[in-house]
């Protein structure tokens, strides 16, 4: 009977130096590495409703580059914040760009992102891909201060707004 274990085998080189065989070569475990792997970055792919359509990479850089308060990773950032800063980083081949963040509306899975949840809330993922459709809301009809003023006024029926000389805006909707 032979023996089970190989027998290790040397060679000898040229300068007759011992060589060991790739087949009685030790192998070393792959290491493993311990702690945090370094900055997380994700990718957000932003789907318009022209069709057009925009990766954004948070990662560290884009967090200093933005100025986000209070943030050291992408999935500690609000809806909010994420919002801001596709609106700062307005591309010109979407629609009209929204007088400012709060018009935009972003819709995952079917479902609206609430404004003060945390990303890392909205089932993201930092390693696959995160579609997210983007919506603009549409602005008030009629002028900016005239829509102020009718909010912290309280509400007026129409005939209070006519009577008075103010215009009558009468019933909206907006389906998204």
């Amino acid at each position: 009977m032979s023996d089970p274990t190989p027998t290790p085998t040397t060679t000898t080189a040229p300068a007759e130096t011992p060589v060991e065989t790739p087949s009685t070569a030790p192998t070393a475990p792959p290491t493993v590495p311990t702690g945090p792997t370094g900055p997380t970055s994700l990718t957000i792919t932003v789907l318009v409703q022209s069709g057009a359509r925009h990766n954004f990479l948070l990662d560290t850089a884009y967090l200093d580059r933005h100025a986000v308060k209070a943030v050291t990773e992408p999935l500690d950032m609000t809806v909010t914040q994420l919002k801001e800063c596709i609106w700062k980083d307005w591309r010109d081949d979407w629609d009209q760009r929204p007088a400012s963040a709060q018009f935009i509306k972003l819709i995952q899975f079917g479902a609206y992102l609430q404004d003060s949840s945390m990303l890392k809330d909205c089932r993201l993922s930092l390693d696959g891909a995160n579609v997210i459709h983007m919506a603009i809301r549409p602005a008030e009809s009629g002028a900016d201060d005239e829509t102020q003023r009718s909010t912290k006024a309280g509400r007026q029926s129409s005939r209070e707004r006519n009577a008075e000389g103010g215009s009558s805006t009468g019933c909206r909707c907006v389906i998204l």
